[in-house]
């Protein structure tokens, strides 16, 4: 065996990285000879480098045209899990070209091959000819895509296709007269895949995502779409990465109904748009201030619009939540180990209240801007055993029509604590004094037929708290036992004022005077029109108000291997000074297998002599089968402050794997007060590697905005959906659905 030391450019076969690169290369064969300027090699030619291992029967290097050639099972392997395999390659050096026959490639990282009768390489472009590709097994693919030639960009890695045709298994399913796709996970500017089909009501639906890249800090997508039968609109997005700390996202858009479109679907707007900004940060103070124990956060989430159905219309999928109390959020805190300071907003729109729901639309909806909070840790004072934390609010209630007010909040809690019997006992005792001040703009009260003005409503709650509990473990021959009880007794102490329940003259009159147009016989005694304010702050709980005694307990039981099988809790509370007995409250989790378990929770009201919260579940999954069923019932009685609110549903999911990768999948959602199906689905799913799909149909029932009165309609939607991936060059999905519009 003889070796001889050369120094060769090797270009790189595969399509993702053809870059040629001057290495010092090794050649070993069983023989070599040399004659002129040609070397040749034959028995077991082995070529090699630190990044790279070339087999191949024969090679012959051309020293004056600087061209070598590689024959029979010419094979390389990269370091990065690149191979290939060809039965001919010939290379030239000079100008770093190549050509190759009966050429396959694979990228083990990605998990895509190409197979390709011909096919040759420069500096600039890869180009083949009878060509397949795909990420699937090599031998019998799922799927494929066969075209007459490709080539691509080796720059913008960028690959084109002629002719391709999609194959699934043998069949043919797809032809296109061009196919390009980007090989890497660069972003740049072009045409994102679009979506179309046909929704009933709306005619043809068809979305083209146009997506800009020009630098790497930010870039932005619009998406103009069109329905046939209603209208078109386009929508957008932009991003951008302003520091190492922080991102952001400006989303919005507009849609315009066609009048003859708006009347026949009965849609309340011509124009449906909206606005949204999210924007986080992790570092803006913290820059002034080298203790590494400081951190920070601002997070934003701003939302503008005049409807739900902008959410509706951005995709085709729709909002994932029918909620028509759309929030605006502010958060920002810094905090060390020792304090925490924070600021918060919340802006409300009352899409119920708008066009048509009330005449104040959203003036009346209550805002809280700002509302800040400083808390002081938990620490010891004086002595370990004797702990101490401060809370102090600040709330801004404010709105355009009707009342506003200002809340100052208080809470200092002192806290002692002192194990007992050698640690089988622990005695805990608070002293806690809560304050606030909460300051109306217009509070006209009515009470006993009058109205009087109160400048403000002042609290002070103080009570002391002693509690006694113990935590206790035990291990027997078959399991593991934990448990916890703990009684606590209150008495209420110091307390002066009330937080007023208020009763004020309608938004009407409210607005008016707010205006300076009240007239002064409105303030007449005979006036009726006065009902219950949206009551914003709301009052401290009984559990700290009055005298009362609570009981505590929870268990949990782990088998011999250290599983959970049984977790159970209970708490229950009495009101002495009321004679009252509070809620009992009830949770108790089985966990007999690993795969298995089943558990129930309620609240049970003793002064209603009924449930006021249940859930109840159980899970199960295997290899084969998971499945999941929940139902959850609500009920609060009505008083003088609120309706009686009853809600009773079951959830249902259900999987069973089949073989094959082929999973059977539904769900349903069941409202048992209303007596009808809120929704259902069963579907088909094909999950492998390589590729995957889905196929569904599914019945949703969702309320929507009419013209003249909002919300008072919903729609039973209809749909069968596909969904088809190809690893990793993206999928396409196609769906069909019919509206049935109802009154509720």
């Amino acid at each position: 065996m003889i070796r001889i030391n050369i120094f060769i450019f090797l270009l790189l076969f595969l399509i993702s990285s053809l870059e040629a690169k001057v290495q010092n290369v090794e050649l070993i064969a069983d023989d070599v000879n040399r004659t002129g300027d040609l070397t040749e090699a034959r028995g077991n030619v082995l070529v090699y480098s630190q990044d790279y291992l070339l087999s191949a029967q024969k090679a012959i290097y051309n020293k004056k045209d600087d061209v070598l050639e590689l024959f029979g099972n010419v094979n390389a392997i990269r370091s990065d899990k690149k191979i290939s395999r060809a039965e001919y390659v010939k290379i030239n050096l000079k100008d770093k070209s190549q050509f190759a026959k009966v050429n396959f490639l694979m990228d083990q990282n990605a998990e895509v091959w190409m197979q390709n009768n011909t096919s040759c390489s420069n500096k600039e472009y890869y180009e083949t000819s009878t060509s397949i590709v795909s990420s699937c097994n090599i031998q019998d693919p799922d799927w494929k895509i066969k075209f007459s030639s490709g080539y691509m960009n080796k720059k913008s890695k960028f690959l084109h296709l002629f002719n391709p045709v999609f194959y699934v298994g043998d069949v043919p399913i797809l032809y296109l007269p061009y196919f390009g796709f980007p090989t890497d996970k660069t972003r740049r500017t072009g045409l994102l895949i679009p979506e179309f089909g046909y929704i009933s009501d709306q005619g043809f639906y068809y979305k083209q995502p146009i997506y800009f890249a020009p630098y790497k800090s930010w870039d932005f997508e619009l998406d103009p779409q069109i329905r046939t039968r209603r209208g078109a609109g386009i929508f957008g997005i932009f991003r951008w990465v302003d520091s190492p700390y922080s991102y952001g996202e400006l989303k919005g858009g507009s849609f315009f109904n066609e009048k003859r479109a708006q009347k026949r679907l009965d849609y309340k707007d011509r124009q449906n748009y909206g606005a949204e900004l999210l924007y986080n940060r992790s570092k803006i103070l913290t820059y002034l201030f080298k203790d590494p124990s400081i951190k920070e956060n601002l997070w934003m989430n701003l939302i503008y619009l005049n409807d739900l159905e902008y959410f509706d219309l951005k995709s085709r999928s729709g909002a994932d939540d029918d909620d028509s109390l759309v929030t605006s959020k502010i958060n920002y805190y810094i905090t060390t180990d020792e304090n925490y300071l924070g600021l918060y907003t919340r802006y409300y729109i009352d899409t119920a209240k708008l066009n048509g729901g009330t005449e104040f639309k959203n003036r009346d909806t209550v805002q809280e801007l700002p509302s800040t909070q400083y808390h002081k840790f938990i620490s010891p004072i004086l002595f370990p055993n004797l702990l101490y934390s401060f809370d102090a609010k600040f709330n801004n209630f404010t709105r355009r029509d009707g009342v506003t007010a200002r809340q100052y909040e208080a809470d200092f809690p002192l806290v002692f604590t002192k194990p007992l019997f050698d640690g089988y006992a622990n005695f805990t005792f608070i002293e806690s004094i809560y304050a606030t001040q909460i300051d109306y703009s217009d509070n006209y009260l009515y009470n006993s037929g009058l109205f009087y003005k109160k400048d403000g409503t002042s609290y002070i709650n103080n009570y002391h708290k002693f509690n006694l509990s113990t935590d206790l473990a035990k291990a027997y021959t078959n399991f593991y036992h934990t448990f916890n009880f703990g009684v606590d007794y209150l008495l209420p102490g110091y307390q002066k004022g009330y937080i007023q329940k208020r009763l004020f003259k309608d938004y009407k009159y409210l607005a008016e005077k707010k205006r300076g147009e009240v007239k002064k016989s409105l303030l007449s005694k005979e006036s009726s029109n006065y009902y219950y304010e949206d009551n914003f702050i709301s009052n401290l709980t009984k559990d700290i108000t009055k005298e009362n005694i609570g009981a505590y307990f929870s268990q949990f039981f782990y088998n011999s291997n250290g599983r959970k099988i049984i977790r159970q809790s209970v708490k229950q509370r009495f009101y002495l000074d009321e004679g009252e007995i509070g809620n009992l409250d009830h949770r108790i989790d089985f966990y007999p297998f690993s795969n298995f378990s089943f558990g129930n929770r309620f609240s049970y009201s003793y002064k209603n002599n009924s449930f006021e919260k249940i859930q109840t579940y159980a899970n199960y999954r295997n290899s084969i089968i998971g499945a999941n069923l929940i139902h959850s019932y609500e009920h609060y009685q009505k008083t003088s402050l609120s309706n009686e609110y009853k809600d009773n549903y079951i959830i249902g999911n259900l999987d069973l794997n089949l073989p094959k990768f082929y999973t059977l999948f539904g769900a349903i959602e069941y409202d048992i007060n209303k007596e009808y199906t809120k929704m259902w689905r069963v579907g088909l799913t094909h999950k492998r590697k390589c590729w995957n799909y889905s196929i569904v149909y599914q019945e949703d029932i969702e309320p929507r905005t009419v013209a003249n009165n909002s919300y008072k309609k919903a729609s039973k939607e209809q749909g069968v959906y596909l969904f088809v991936n190809f690893y990793p060059f993206g999928g396409v999905g196609y769906d069909f659905s019919s509206k049935t519009n109802y009154s509720k």
